[in-house]
C-alpha cells in the first residue's frame, strides 16, 4: 500500500502487504520505491516555503509510486517513466529560477568580498602610491571573486534533477567558497610574484605580474574559474616545491 502520511502530510508511506515465503518484492519496485523518496526529499526541500508547488509535485509523486507499487497490476516500468517526465517539468519550471537566484546571492557575495578590494587597488593605481605588491595582489583577490562567479556560470549550464537542491556537491556557503578561493588564489600570487612560477600565455607572461595591473586581474580570472581544482593544483605545487632537493 502506498498513501499519503496522516501524521506527516509530506511524507509517503509506504506498507509492505505480507508475502509469501518464496515471493520477494522485484528489483524493479524496490529502485522505484527508493527514487520515489528521493524525488520526495528534492521536493520538500526546494518548496518548504511554497506550499501549493509542493502539493502539485506531491500529487504527481504519490500517483505514479501508486501505479508503480500497488496492487497485481501495478507498472513500475510506466511510473518510472512518469518519474523522469515529472523530474524533467520540474527542470523545465524551477531550473532558471533556481540558478539565477543561486548566481544572484554569489554576485551579491562577491562584490562584498571584491568591492573593498578593486576601491583600494583603483585609488592605489589612481594615485601612484607605490605599494606595487599590495596593489598587485589586491587585483588578484578581486579577479578570483570574479571569476568564482563566472566558474558557476560556464560549469552549470543545465541543471540535473539531483542539482536542483544542493548546486554544489561541496556545499559550501557562498562566503566559505570565495574565502577559499581567494586564499589559495593568493597562494598562487605568491609562487608566481616570487617567481617560482612563470607561466607564458601567447603575449601574456606572470614575469609582469607586478608590473601590469591587468596581469595578476587576469591571473585571479582564471584563478577563480578553476577554483574545482584550485586546491589540488596548489598542493600539488607545494609537494613539488617541498620535496625538491
Amino acid at each position: 500500500m502506498v498513501f499519503r502520511d496522516t501524521e506527516n502530510h509530506n511524507t509517503i508511506h509506504f506498507k509492505q502487504i505480507v508475502l509469501a515465503e518464496d515471493e520477494a518484492i522485484p528489483d524493479e519496485q524496490l529502485k522505484l520505491r527508493d527514487d520515489v523518496d528521493i524525488t520526495l526529499t528534492t521536493i520538500r526541500m526546494l518548496f518548504e516555503e511554497h506550499q501549493e508547488k509542493f502539493e502539485e509535485y506531491f500529487r504527481s509523486l504519490l500517483s505514479l509510486a501508486q501505479l508503480g507499487l500497488v496492487g497485481p497490476s501495478a507498472n513500475p516500468s510506466l511510473a518510472t517513466r512518469a518519474l523522469a517526465s515529472l523530474k524533467q517539468e520540474i527542470i523545465a519550471r524551477e531550473g532558471g529560477r533556481i540558478k539565477n537566484q543561486y548566481m544572484k546571492e554569489l554576485g551579491k557575495t562577491s562584490l562584498v568580498f571584491g568591492l573593498p578590494a578593486l576601491l583600494m587597488g583603483v585609488l592605489l593605481h589612481q594615485f601612484a602610491i607605490d605599494l606595487v605588491v599590495l596593489k598587485s595582489f589586491l587585483f588578484l583577490w578581486v579577479g578570483s571573486m570574479a571569476g568564482v562567479w563566472l566558474s558557476f556560470g560556464t560549469r552549470k549550464i543545465e541543471l540535473s534533477f539531483e542539482e536542483l537542491n544542493i548546486l554544489e556537491k561541496d556545499r559550501l556557503s557562498h562566503s566559505i567558497r570565495l574565502i577559499f578561493a581567494g586564499i589559495l588564489t593568493i597562494v598562487i600570487g605568491l609562487f608566481i610574484s616570487t617567481k617560482a612560477v612563470t607561466l607564458e600565455l601567447g603575449g601574456l607572461s606572470t614575469v609582469s605580474f607586478l608590473d601590469n595591473i591587468q596581469v595578476p586581474l587576469l591571473i585571479g580570472i582564471f584563478c577563480g574559474m578553476s577554483e574545482q581544482i584550485l586546491s589540488s593544483k596548489v598542493a600539488q605545487s607545494a609537494n613539488e616545491f617541498l620535496g625538491s632537493k
